[in-house]
């Protein structure tokens, strides 16, 4: 479309002088370049206006035959006077040179320099010249689809005012292509724009960054819309929000049957009171999807293709003289339209205001992209928080199960240590959930939203578990072919839990002590210091107090590491757990499989209430998996359990316990064997791993589960009675 622009591209400025005659009889100037309008103007009887090269001009043009000052249009006694100002070229009316001041008639073409204008009463009067030495015909019915209809006047794609250059208010800069109404006579220039562009300017800035501030598209648009209708003095208009289309169920009259039908929705609106807005209609949203270019159309009233079909709109549309429309666009996409429109009796909206709101326009696409990648970021967010919520449950890492007394006061020491950054000492025999309980103390302290790490000390060699804990620089030992990051600093910010810490060497319990006392620590062939804030959650299954006694153990580090104890109880001491335990695992596994038992036997709940549990919370959840597998039926029976019947030695049945727990007598000395034998500890350690090996044909996986050790534990402790043998 043509934006008014001369051979040198250098774009008029416009300026629309709104009023109307005493006699109630309009007047207009129809400007146009060649073949193309530029613009349409009301005449106002109490101005002048001056044609000419100067920028300073109501009408300026931009050609060099034009003199600064070359013509003057003035109202007088009833009549529209043109006068030559004394140019150099002269001034024409219908193709002959004015010597004076001559009364201008309907269909007057007047011509400055490259610059010709049409004098008309009505627009519906405009008749192109025939002697149009370009021989183009510029009617409203000749133009094509490429030209601008004659109702638009200007067509903008970029906002001036956003752009790196300095504007003066009282002198435009002929490279920007913007105009206002003028508010006061021709020879007050202060006056000029309304409002100021450089005041224009601020209040976008300022409207930058209250969106910055937004919390929804919604509110954003409301407040873009609003700081336009300030800015402009505007009283209606929308922010439009163009969905997808649709394809039309009834094909409309001259339409084909696979037309499709756009879907807008009102994001935000405003008009007086009592009256309603009216949405901008669907043939300029079909101009914008064509062209992305803001448009000022003006003398709409009775073009439906503006105002919308008056029969569905309503004929108060037909107030409308004037209207905007400014893309919203995201990532080259239209998603909506900036929509502004003025009333009969109200100022009619100019090129001016076409240029702020194109600048709104832009700021708030900027907006809407931030606030959709925002709103896409929390979705996903939360998308993920929720399948690590199932993940962590399928895994077991949600609240433990277990109503028992015990278990309850677990939980409430838990809930008053978390949020503390004392160091916490997790004891507890193989099985029981050390790491379930570490992982409830960091998710309900600060650190919650920094990592969980875990290591397992008695899985590694000194060397490895070295490594592992600080890290270490490529080459620092055969086999580091890389730099490796250790767990404190993975840890940074958040816990890390030391499984089976009784198994360290005493050489990394005097690194790990220093890193305690919140000393640096180096990698492995490094010197570079590191430090990390780690919260410290040990556990451990072992004697710690019996291995500080034998040296095993530094005494600094138990006590660095005993500020907080908690407490484990085995399964056997909490029978209450044991059956709602096994209902949770047998749903978790049909929950993942789809099939499977659903509920124990009346057999099979005895059997596990009998049960002594050597092996805890894990040895459970093995037995009702073994019983997911095996089942037959519905219904879950004991043997399908297949519960181990090893002696375990020195470990009572829960019959046994409740017995014991009655008599008076003095448990130690029902438990003094008649023939005593004096044996270190080690020696009885020793022997019983021996008669463990034997009772399991030396499997030593099946051992090491029923000594309740980890394998490399059973290994080395198998060296040491190899040694002693």
């Amino acid at each position: 479309m043509d934006t008014g622009e001369y051979p040198n591209r250098s774009p008029l400025v416009y300026f629309s002088l709104c009023a109307m005659q005493p006699n109630n009889q309009p007047a207009y100037l129809i400007i146009r370049q060649g073949n193309r309008w530029t613009d349409v103007f009301r005449l106002e009887n109490n101005q002048s206006l001056v044609v000419g090269r100067a920028s300073s001009n109501e009408i300026p043009v931009a050609d060099e035959r034009a003199s600064r000052r070359h013509a003057e249009i003035f109202f007088k006694d009833g009549e529209w006077i043109l006068r030559d100002l004394g140019s150099r070229n002269g001034t024409l009316i219908d193709g002959s040179k004015i010597d004076a001041p001559r009364a201008l008639s309907p269909g007057n073409q007047i011509t400055v320099a490259s610059c010709r204008m049409t004098f008309v009463h009505s627009l519906t009067d405009y008749v192109p010249p025939v002697n149009d030495s370009e021989g183009a015909d510029d009617s409203p019915g000749s133009q094509t689809q490429g030209d601008l209809p004659p109702s638009i006047t200007h067509r903008r794609s970029k906002a001036s005012m956003l752009e790196s250059q300095e504007i003066d208010p009282l002198v435009p800069d002929p490279s920007v292509e913007l105009a206002s109404s003028m508010q006061s006579s021709s020879k007050d220039r202060s006056q000029r724009f309304d409002p100021p562009v450089q005041a224009a300017a601020v209040e976008v800035l300022q409207l930058a960054f209250e969106l910055a501030k937004s919390t929804s598209i919604p509110e954003a648009c409301e407040l873009a819309l609003g700081k336009l209708l300030t800015v402009t003095g505007c009283q209606a208009g929308g922010v439009i929000k163009l969905d997808a289309p649709t394809k039309e169920s009834k094909p409309a009259r001259g339409k084909s049957p696979d037309s499709s039908r756009l879907n807008l929705t009102v994001l935000a609106a405003s008009e007086l009171a009592g009256k309603a807005y009216h949405p901008i209609s669907e043939t300029l949203v079909q101009n914008l999807l064509r062209d992305r270019s803001a448009i000022l159309a003006r003398n709409v009233t009775s073009d439906p293709n503006f105002i919308g079909d008056p029969q569905q709109s309503g004929s108060h549309v037909l107030s409308t003289t004037s209207l905007i429309a400014a893309p919203i666009q995201l990532d080259g996409t239209l998603f909506g339209v900036l929509h502004l429109y003025s009333r009969i009796g109200r100022q009619d909206l100019t090129p001016n205001d076409l240029e702020v709101a194109l600048a709104i326009a832009e700021v708030l696409s900027v907006s809407i992209s931030n606030l959709s990648r925002q709103q896409n970021l929390e979705s996903k967010l939360q998308s993920t928080s929720s399948r690590l919520e199932q993940l962590e449950q399928k895994l077991g890492h949600g609240d433990w199960i277990g109503e028992s007394e015990s278990m309850k006061l677990l939980r409430a020491q838990v809930r008053r240590v978390a949020p503390t950054q004392a160091t916490v000492l997790i004891r507890g025999e193989s099985g029981t959930g050390k790491e379930l309980v570490a992982r409830a103390v960091h998710e309900h302290s600060p650190r919650a939203s920094g990592p969980f790490v875990t290591i397992n000390c008695a899985a590694l060699s000194p060397t490895l578990l070295e490594s592992e804990l600080f890290g270490h620089e490529k080459g620092a030992f055969t086999g580091a072919t890389d730099r490796k990051i250790g767990k404190f600093e993975l840890a940074d910010g958040g816990t890390m839990m030391l499984d089976e810490l009784g198994e360290m060497s005493m050489e990394i319990q005097a690194k790990f002590l220093r890193v305690l006392e919140g000393h640096p620590f180096e990698r492995l062939g490094s010197n570079k210091p590191i430090r990390s804030n780690v919260r410290i959650v040990a556990a451990t299954n072992r004697d710690l107090e019996q291995a500080v006694q034998e040296g095993r153990f530094r005494s600094d580090l138990y006590f660095r590491l005993r500020v907080i104890e908690l407490k484990i109880p085995p399964l056997r001491e909490r029978s209450d757990d044991i059956l709602q335990l096994a209902e949770f695992f047998l749903r978790q596994f049909r929950n993942n499989s789809g099939y499977g038992p659903t509920q124990f036997s009346p057999r099979a709940r005895k059997a596990m209430l009998a049960y002594h549990w050597p092996g805890n919370v894990r040895e459970l959840k093995n037995s009702v998996e073994r019983a997911h597998v095996l089942a037959t039926g519905d219904i879950a029976e004991p043997e399908d359990l297949a519960l181990s019947h090893l002696p375990i030695p020195n470990l009572p049945s829960p019959a046994m316990q409740a017995q014991e727990t009655q008599e008076t007598g003095s448990e130690s000395e029902s438990l003094v064997e008649p023939a005593y034998t004096e044996r270190t500890l080690e020696e009885v350690e020793l022997d019983h791993i021996a008669k463990t090996l034997k009772y399991t044909q030396g499997q030593k996986n099946r051992a090491a589960s029923i000594l309740g050790i980890e394998r490399s534990t059973l290994d080395r402790k198998l060296k040491r009675l190899q040694d002693g043998v």
